[in-house]
Parts: C-alpha cells; sequence; structure tokens
C-alpha cells in the first residue's frame, strides 16, 4: 500500500535517487547526477519542503514525489543566488541548460507562478501514485490561494503529457521540442 504524506527530511537522500533513477537525461557522470539533483530537487526540499509531498511504501520508504514553488519569483531569486553558482561549477553546457529552462518558466510565471516536479519509481507507476501526489499538491495549492500551476515535460515523453493531461494540465506552449503545461487552480 502506497501513502502520501508530506516531505520530511529524512526523505533527502532517497528523493536525489529517485531524480537520478528516473531521469530521462543520460546519468554516467557524478557530474550528470549533481546537476539532476541541483536542478530538479535540492531547491524544492531545502527551501520549500512544505510545498512537497511524498509517496511512501508500507515501510515508510520514498518510492515518488511531487515538488513545487509555490512563487517564481522567489524561487527564482533564490535559485539564482545559491544553486545557479554550484551549476556554473560543473560546467558552462550545464549553467545554460539551467538558465534555458528556467526562461521557459519565467515566460510563463505571471500566469502560472507555481511549478511542480514529479517522479515516482517505475515500480509504483501506472497505480494512481501520480494522480494522488498531484491531487494532494493541487488542494495544498488551492489552500494557499496560488492561482495556477506549471511543469515542463519533453515532448516526445508521450505517457508524461497523456498523465498531465489526465489531471487537466492543458499545453500552453511548445518550445523546441518541449511542453510548457499549465492549469488553473
Amino acid at each position: 500500500m502506497i501513502n502520501i504524506r508530506k516531505y520530511q527530511e529524512k526523505d533527502k537522500e532517497l528523493l536525489r535517487d529517485i531524480c537520478i533513477k528516473t531521469s530521462r537525461l543520460p546519468i554516467e557522470t557524478e557530474d550528470q547526477r549533481k546537476y539532476l539533483t541541483l536542478m530538479y530537487n535540492d531547491y524544492y526540499t531545502e527551501v520549500e519542503g512544505r510545498n512537497c509531498f511524498v509517496a511512501v511504501d508500507e515501510n515508510d520508504v520514498a518510492v515518488g514525489y511531487i515538488l513545487c514553488a509555490e512563487n517564481f519569483a522567489r524561487y527564482s531569486k533564490i535559485f539564482r543566488k545559491f544553486y545557479l553558482p554550484e551549476i556554473k561549477k560543473l560546467g558552462m553546457n550545464y549553467y545554460f541548460m539551467a538558465i534555458g529552462e528556467m526562461a521557459a518558466h519565467l515566460l510563463y510565471s505571471k500566469k502560472y507562478p507555481a511549478h511542480l516536479h514529479i517522479d515516482i519509481l517505475d515500480v509504483c507507476q501506472g497505480q494512481g501514485v501520480g494522480t494522488r501526489l498531484m491531487n494532494e499538491l493541487k488542494n495544498h495549492l488551492k489552500s494557499k490561494n496560488v492561482p495556477a500551476l506549471m511543469l515542463s515535460c519533453g515532448g516526445d515523453n508521450t505517457m508524461a503529457v497523456k498523465f498531465y493531461k489526465k489531471n487537466s494540465f492543458k499545453v500552453v506552449k511548445n518550445l523546441a521540442g518541449s511542453y510548457i503545461m499549465g492549469i488553473d487552480l
């Protein structure tokens, strides 16, 4: 049985592992691992843990998560100050990838101030865990009067696009083969 609960500090390393294991990017070096966790995990768990939810098994071990920054302007300010310099140390290619992703979100942040990342281990997919995580986050953000939520997704990731559409997200823009998807809350 999979349960959904708020993020706890003890989850941090497991969530990093899930981020790496579920990545569609090639992971061959420590720099690639570091980039993934800096870009898609650490800010959210370190700064906005109150907006993060974890899917756990019967032993309270994380098998998936949904991480969220509720306000892009705040996220951008903190991310640029503390996380982007660490990404830049990994190399300019990582730095430009991070800047590009942030720029894509910036374009739509007025209408969709919150953004998310969701990952679930393969063995737990197809069991409704993602929808339960998504519903938990949407209800949480609604209670905080956050008006809308967005994400970015590879256009070739057809299963993910189908999942997001099933959860009421709409394609806002197709940018260079990636979708910006959003939902009004």
